[in-house]
């Protein structure tokens, strides 16, 4: 069978890798796969510029709809994010009218919301969990006109009645085959940087985050590890045929398992030998995860603080490290000569101004800081911080069908996308969002503006500097910096600690760009 799979949003985030999985399993089972792609160049998962003029000139369902007829697939094949869901939506059914073609839907959206997803005409499958097990034996129950009601993970029409199967097994990480990286070419290119994901889930419960919801699905076994021979498998067949100059764990972290990261770094400073950059969790960080990783070639890692305030963090997020935790670890960082990220989210439920004061004379101390990576708090539908943002009025009561219809937006969407805007989604129920000091609209985005531009240069100010720019409200003032600036600054400070992530995407985004400014 000829199978379109068709993803919208950005690359480097574990939805894509899963797709270059997939295609490696589709083609092993004797298909014929493509891609349609649309990078969202400017839009809400775009983590470099967002402009919506531009995203609403560039991304047009229609060149996307005519690439999928081109293709004439057998299925067409959607990887669906909760913020490309209208779009997923309208390009399906387009297809649909002018072709009848297999649609099956995936990825986060359908497994959050699978409910929600088949009333939708266009979507014949849903599938609800992982796809790797299932894909195969649902086309084949495709293409012999038969119901797929012994595949698992699906939901799917049968009679006029929407039917679901039972949960598949958790799919064996280790017996899948190597991702299909050339997938995305020539939207990217692996020979500056090569995306890994080693394990899937996460074994915490963050209220806020995507992997606390799979794990609601997916039950207390999702969460594992590939083995250490299997990651080397795929690293070091990536690097014979692209030669990359980095590696990126995109993984919830990489430490916990001291005996397995252990073995991974030998390993992989044997056999690999380029830096690369990873994430790590405060509570599960120590001197010799430090040493370890220093060791083994890593030059950053990403830390998910998210908030200095405890109780935020706490009964907010649902998460039991302490601002004391955290710079425990820094300081492991710090010691070993390792640069490190931090994660900042705005528009948390119940913060104040204060919290990010805070924030910004803590942060200002620190050693071997590369960046504060601002990030604005998504909503998931499924999610236990709607409960908590709707009960502290931060959002409207009716924010889960709103989201349950993908209107939210990304981490770098400082609106927090339409559900959460005054007016609320085309066609939508008007709502509004509160948060930082009880303000609203337009002045709650400006004073998020002004403390994420400060943050986004913090590193490279002193702490003498940081203080006196909060003094008397001059924090106001960076709000207004043009963009060009801030990433010239920022620039310097990726110079400074040699951050390679930094320099690929200066290499990569300038194409991305230029593709979706040209391309008709």
């Amino acid at each position: 069978m000829r199978v379109t799979l068709i993803y919208r949003g950005r690359y480097h985030v574990r939805q894509a890798t899963d797709l270059e999985t997939l295609a490696s399993v589709l083609r092993q089972g004797g298909h014929e796969v493509g891609l349609v792609y649309d990078a969202d160049a400017f839009g809400v998962t775009d983590n470099v510029l967002q402009v919506p003029w531009l995203a609403r000139r560039c991304q047009k369902p229609g060149r996307s709809v005519r690439r999928i007829l081109d293709a004439r697939p057998d299925a067409a094949v959607f990887s669906v994010l909760p913020s490309a869901y209208p779009w997923a939506r309208t390009v399906a059914a387009q297809v649909k009218a002018a072709q009848a073609v297999p649609v099956v839907f995936t990825g986060l959206h359908p497994s959050l919301v699978p409910e929600r997803v088949m009333r939708d005409a266009c979507v014949d499958y849903a599938v609800q969990g992982e796809t790797e097990n299932v894909i195969l034996p649902l086309l084949e129950a495709i293409a012999g006109g038969r119901e797929p009601a012994s595949v698992g993970n699906l939901w799917y029409r049968s009679g006029g009645q929407v039917c679901r199967t039972p949960p598949a097994e958790p799919v064996n990480l280790d017996a899948l085959p190597l991702p299909d990286k050339d997938l995305f070419r020539p939207y990217v290119s692996h020979r500056y940087s090569y995306t890994c994901m080693v394990s899937r889930g996460c074994p915490y419960q963050c209220s806020f985050c995507e992997e606390t919801c799979a794990r609601k699905v997916h039950g207390p076994r999702y969460f594992r590890r590939k083995s250490v021979d299997a990651v080397m498998r795929e690293l070091a067949a990536g690097k014979r045929r692209y030669g990359f100059r980095e590696v990126i764990f995109k993984d919830s972290y990489l430490s916990g398992d001291r005996a397995w990261l252990a073995d991974l770094m030998r390993r992989y400073k044997a056999q690999v030998g380029v830096p690369f950059k990873c994430f790590c969790t405060i509570r599960s960080f120590d001197a010799e995860t430090a040493r370890l990783l220093k060791e083994g070639g890593c030059y950053n890692v990403e830390f998910g603080l998210q908030t200095w305030n405890d109780r935020l963090r706490r009964e907010v997020l649902g998460r039991n490290e302490t601002s004391r935790d955290a710079l425990r670890a820094f300081a492991c960082c710090a010691d070993a000569g390792l640069w490190y990220d931090v994660d900042h989210m705005f528009n948390l439920p119940t913060e104040t101004v204060q919290d990010h004061i805070d924030g910004a004379i803590a942060y200002a101390g620190l050693r071997y800081l590369n960046r504060v990576k601002v990030h604005y708090l998504v909503y998931l539908p499924t999610a236990e911080i709607v409960d908590r943002a709707v009960g502290a009025g931060a959002v409207p009561p009716d924010i889960r069908r709103l989201l349950e219809d993908g209107w939210q937006g990304d981490f770098y969407d400082s609106g927090g996308g339409p559900a959460l805007r005054t007016g609320g989604p085309p066609g939508g129920a008007a709502s509004s969002a509160r948060g930082t000091a009880g303000l609203s609209g337009r002045g709650k985005d400006l004073c998020a503006a002004d403390y994420a531009a400060l943050y986004k240069v913090l590193p490279a100010l002193s702490e003498r500097s940081v203080r006196w720019l909060l003094a008397g409200r001059r924090v106001r003032w960076l709000g207004r910096i043009p963009w060009p600036l801030m990433a010239v600054v920022q620039a310097m400070l990726a110079v400074r600690s040699r951050d390679l992530r930094f320099a690929a995407y200066l290499r990569m985004y300038p194409a991305k760009v230029l593709r979706a400014v040209l391309d008709r």
